[in-house]
């Protein structure tokens, strides 16, 4: 086993510290958990919502532990590609990195989609026609065109959004915390049925989708090995009394906490009337952008990886000699998702891109449990105990819940990863035709300690 990729060119600038990392998990996270979540988990689980949260947490405490193990390993772009090529198979990392790139755009249109809601509670001509695809493709724009002029701009932009939503949540929190009626947020009411309670907790799983992107982005930061896991492992505590903040405030304060789509725009409303909603409202709009600005600039990282491996076109793999970020990867990344969010209402969509998720958190967990056992694996930096057995139950762990919660999206998401497989196999074989394939190249003398670049 190598001990690295060769997926960080050497025109990528290591330029990320260890609070951007962290800065980019918290703008992934601190999104549609915080918005839509309180609405739809207490309209399965009712007042059981805050058990839906603690398990939801706890069931995600190992998967967070063996990827700061995996994140600790590797310096490359691609995070949870590059496990599984390294541990598995070049074709069980591309599904990884495939399936996770798919799952990016669906959340950037879910996303786009919450917004146009919030926004829509006071100014209701955006819900449809053109108000409302011009309101999405602006916002597509506007974040691409940040993304595009380089990495320092793109997380100078995306620190100043978790500002703003850090603020927004301790403000809901002091606001409303006297309001709430404490025999609502007490389970009184039998537990649901293990079918509807796992599909509540992959609302709570989707909601903290995206930890990952801090190892995606490793080749542009500076000391990847040791801070990839701290700002992982601290991110996920904050957002997790983030979550519960909120969900304390909605549940507490409203009587149907399941009757809107946005739970936290009626508290606004219910406590201070239509300026209240507006404020929330507004708030609201900042946590979603930020969320969504984590992802352009995480998602065209991963197609970089993968076509830096030759398992799509070289193209994608193009970098930028001025701003050096992968700017055709940028491109199709934003027209894809925002084009999903314009043509279609992807509200429902949530479900299957988490299980799209699952499947690729899986494979990194048995990446882990390969790598434990080999004595040529990367040695960690953060090592995690008895790592063969957490990372083999937290894979039979999460099977589970995907087979419980998303039956539904097994067969489109078997035909999502065959497209990709279809073109991972013509550019394997044209790849061929012009050279023999070299399969994942060792990065441990390519991979200078800044990419090439002083930061």
């Amino acid at each position: 086993m190598t001990s690295d990729l060769a997926i960080t060119p050497p025109h990528l600038v290591r330029a990320l510290r260890r609070r951007d990392l962290a800065g980019l998990l918290l703008n992934a996270m601190m999104g549609a958990g915080m918005l839509a979540a309180p609405a739809k988990v207490f309209g399965l689980a009712g007042d059981w919502s805050f058990i839906v949260l603690a398990i939801s947490a706890l069931i995600l405490l190992p998967l967070i532990l063996c990827f700061a193990d995996l994140g600790s390993r590797f310096s490359a772009t691609g995070g949870p590609y590059v496990y599984a090529s390294e541990a598995l198979s070049p074709v069980s990392g591309f599904a990884v990195g495939w399936l996770l790139w798919i799952s990016q755009a669906l959340s950037v249109a879910t996303l786009s989609n919450l917004l146009v809601s919030y926004l829509a509670g006071f100014l209701p001509e955006l819900s449809g026609g053109w108000p409302r695809v011009a309101l999405i493709g602006g916002l597509g724009v506007i974040l691409t065109a940040i993304v595009l002029t380089g990495i320092r701009r793109s997380v100078g932009a995306s620190n100043l959004l978790v500002v703003l939503k850090v603020t927004f949540v301790l403000a809901f929190l002091v606001a409303g915390i006297a309001f709430v009626q404490p025999e609502r947020v007490v389970s009184t009411s039998s537990p649901p049925v293990p079918v509807t309670l796992a599909q509540a907790i992959l609302i709570y799983l989707f909601a903290y989708s995206g930890f990952e992107r801090a190892a995606v982005v490793a080749g542009e930061a500076r000391d990847p090995k040791r801070d990839v896991p701290m700002a992982l492992i601290g991110s996920v505590a904050a957002v997790t009394l983030a979550y519960a903040a909120v969900l304390l405030i909605c549940v507490g304060v409203l009587a149907a906490p399941a009757a809107t789509d946005r739970p936290l725009a009626e508290v606004g409303r219910q406590l201070f009337g239509a300026p209240g909603a507006i404020l929330v409202s507004v708030g609201a709009g900042a946590v979603i952008i930020g969320t969504i600005l984590g992802i352009i600039i995480s998602m065209p990282r991963m197609l970089l990886a993968i076509a830096e491996n030759r398992q799509l076109p070289s193209v994608l793999g193009r970098v930028d000699r001025r701003w050096h970020t992968p700017w055709i990867a940028i491109l199709i990344s934003s027209a894809l998702s925002f084009g999903f969010a314009i043509f279609s209402d992807v509200i429902g969509a949530l479900t299957f891109a988490t299980a799209t998720r699952l499947v690729a958190y899986i494979l990194c967990c048995l990446a882990l449990f390969r790598m434990s056992r080999r004595a040529d694996a990367p040695q960690p930096q953060f090592r995690l105990p008895g790592a063969r057995y957490v990372s083999i139950g937290t894979a039979v762990l999460f099977s589970g819940v995907l087979a419980l919660g998303a039956t539904k999206e097994l067969p489109p998401l078997l035909a999502v990863l065959a497209v990709g497989l279809t073109l991972f196999g013509l550019t394997r074989w044209s790849a061929h035709r012009r050279a023999p394939w070299p399969g994942l190249r060792n990065s441990s003398s390519a991979d200078p300690p800044h990419g090439g670049n002083s930061p």
